[in-house]
């Protein structure tokens, strides 16, 4: 299910692509260090990055070799979370089952190849009446499950590692089953998410907050790790420079996020059915079809 944890590291990742578009081997946009992180800043560090000095292994304060690094953090704004209008969605594949096994059907024969992913399953339908389902850790495992459920109807069916033969019958049906991940989403909210840019100069915060502030508003609707979609909205841009006496230079990009809260659950394959038809001039007379 996403999670406000998922918002924000969307927003540090995108932050950190605009800061470092070649990677970390290469310059950053300024042409300084930047330190990009989920969450709010410690004062003592943003003082020390500011100025390019750092602790030592001594925790005595040096000057760093690499000069001032600037700060972005990513904060999921204090009471700025806000519910919107909530659309019951129905139920929805998230991710499709795989499969590892491949089969042909020869009259009365049925030949598998490969071997089962974990929860696959066949189901072997014989004569519109009969129906066997079985799964297994091998596929020698899944045929003998499969003849086992057969051996009642047809006493002369037999498996080998790759075969299921079933004599005595008509008309098989071979359907393949497995596992997905199905999603249903129980509840849309709106929070406020802050990209903040703490810089030594107006010049490098301009720098860093435009490349910022472009690839934020480049994504309109982004999707989440459990395949839900989020809307970005731009919300407002605000400079703070009340602090230039201790050389930081801040600049706030407040962006709006709604996204839902997805519950996400096991959906496996309907491989066979049975329906039962009452005849309306006899209730008691019923036909089952599979």
């Amino acid at each position: 299910m996403a999670d406000i944890t998922d918002i924000t590291a969307y927003f540090a990742q995108t932050a950190f692509g605009a800061v470092y578009p070649s990677g970390t081997t290469q310059p950053s946009v300024a042409a300084m260090d930047v330190r990009v992180f989920e969450g709010w800043p410690t004062p003592d560090q943003l003082d020390l990055d500011m100025v390019g000095k750092m602790l030592n292994d001594a925790k005595q304060v040096v000057v760093r070799p690499g000069g001032p690094v600037a700060n972005v953090s990513i904060f999921p704004m204090q009471g700025q979370g806000s519910n919107t209008y909530q659309i019951f969605d129905e139920t929805y594949v998230v991710s499709r089952p795989t499969y590892g096994l491949t089969f042909t059907l020869v009259d009365n024969v049925i030949t598998v190849s490969g071997q089962p992913v974990a929860a696959e399953y066949l189901t072997v339908i014989a004569d519109d009446a009969h129906v066997y389902s079985a799964s297994g850790s091998t596929t020698a495992e899944l045929l003998a499950a499969l003849a086992s459920q057969a051996q009642t109807d047809y006493p002369q069916v037999a498996s080998t590692a790759t075969t299921l033969t079933i004599p005595g019958t008509h008309a098989i049906v071979v359907r393949q089953g497995g596992k997905g991940v199905l999603g249903k989403v129980l509840h849309r909210q709106r929070q406020s998410i802050m990209t903040t840019v703490w810089a030594p100069s107006s010049a490098i915060r301009g720098t860093l907050a435009k490349a910022i502030d472009v690839a934020l508003k480049k994504a309109n609707k982004i999707t989440m790790p459990d395949s839900s979609q989020a809307l970005v909205i731009y919300n407002r841009t605000t400079n703070i420079d009340e602090m230039q006496t201790q050389a930081i230079y801040r600049r706030d990009l407040v962006f709006d996020v709604e996204y839902a809260t997805v519950e996400l659950f096991d959906g496996y394959e309907i491989t066979s059915t049975q329906v039962s038809i009452t005849h309306p001039d006899n209730p008691l007379v019923t036909n089952a079809i599979s």
